[in-house]
């Protein structure tokens, strides 16, 4: 869930995600009988908050666990080979252009693009992604997605063409490779250890590689001078401040502090579009993960099927829709598919529950 301000900015994100967020709280009470005047925000620079945090730390290695809570290093910063539309349910081509199976699925042969530059100005190539994946080989730990779990072996066999060799045929695969952040060889060639590289000046593909300001409490990215989509992104920078809390941020966006925002928003009609229906809006797609509850079916009495059942019937789903979810999603049903995969679903055996 975001809310729009842009001045004009329109499709000036061009990332490789989405903003849409989640829904939150929000302590209302500090809100009554409350109007301060509205923040005067930089033309031109989108102040966000997508992370919650007390401080920012400067690192923007794109590899450790720790940085697929790191936004936007993983979606602004560093740039994947291809960006999978949660919306469509469709690979788009990003710094790759296409890909093909040869061997009998066995290898996976990948298309870079031709005529991107790192943010320094040299040339990408299938030679970088080669080194990618093989530094996550060296190093387990920056292996997050698990690849080297199915994949035998990487190949650059040209400066635009790159194999990646299969233990053994396995599809879902390809999505786990085709979403790995690339880094540039020519620099990360001479980080002794990666791992715990914290890459404060980060050299990539991605629209904001510049880091203009970083403090404690707040840090701004400028774009990347040489960004291979051409006349973009067309705002001229991200701000970030820091915001201990979903409530603090929550009231930094209904009070003009912030433009855009992930924030978990109850009664988001009510607190925030009717505050100022003239710039204030949101979307999110309802393609996030279910809410599971999981047992363990190893041990009794969750081993016998009739009392996961009978779990299962207890639980009053609307009632959960209605009170925690706000009902901006759907009550769950026993397909566990999100709307992302409604083109799964058989409509006559499982129609979509009622909201």
């Amino acid at each position: 869930m975001f809310r729009a301000r842009l001045r004009g900015l329109a499709s000036a994100w061009t990332s490789t995600a989405t903003l849409a967020g989640v829904v939150g709280t929000l302590a209302l009470a500090t809100l009554a009988g409350c109007a301060p005047p509205k923040h005067e925000l930089p033309a031109g620079v989108l102040v966000v908050a997508q992370e919650q945090l007390s401080s920012w730390v400067r690192n923007f290695n794109p590899l450790t666990p720790a940085a697929a809570s790191r936004w936007p290093t993983l979606a602004g910063v560093y740039e994947p080979m291809f960006v999978f539309n949660s919306i469509k349910s469709e690979q788009v081509p990003w710094l790759a252009v296409k890909y093909e199976w040869l061997d009998g699925n066995r290898t996976l042969r990948v298309t870079t693009r031709d005529s991107v530059l790192w943010s320094d100005g040299k040339p990408f190539s299938a030679k970088d992604v080669e080194f990618t994946f093989r530094l996550t080989k060296r190093f387990p730990g920056l292996d997050r997605r698990g690849v080297w779990g199915f994949l035998s072996g990487v190949t650059a066999r040209d400066a635009r063409t790159v194999d990646f060799t299969f233990q053994r045929v396995f599809i879902p695969g390809f999505d786990e490779i085709a979403a790995q952040q690339i880094v540039p060889e020519h620099v990360w060639k001479d980080v002794k250890d990666p791992v715990a590289f914290a890459n404060e000046h980060p050299v990539a593909t991605g629209p904001f590689t510049e880091v203009n300001v970083f403090r404690d409490q707040i840090y701004e990215l400028g774009r990347n001078p040489h960004y291979w989509q051409k006349g973009k992104p067309a705002i001229t920078a991200l701000r970030f401040p820091a915001y201990p809390s979903n409530d603090r941020a929550n009231l930094a966006l209904v009070f003009d502090e912030i433009e855009w925002a992930g924030n978990f928003i109850p009664a988001i009609e009510r607190v925030f579009v009717k505050r100022d229906p003239a710039h204030h809006s949101y979307w999110f797609p309802l393609t996030a993960g279910v809410v599971y509850l999981y047992a363990n079916t190893t041990r009794a009495p969750f081993d016998d099927v009739r009392v996961r059942k009978a779990l299962s019937m207890a639980i009053d789903r609307r009632s959960w829709w209605t009170s925690a979810a706000f009902r901006y999603s759907h009550p769950a049903d026993a397909t566990g598919m999100s709307d992302a995969y409604d083109a799964w679903r058989d409509p006559v055996r499982w129609p979509r529950a009622p909201g």
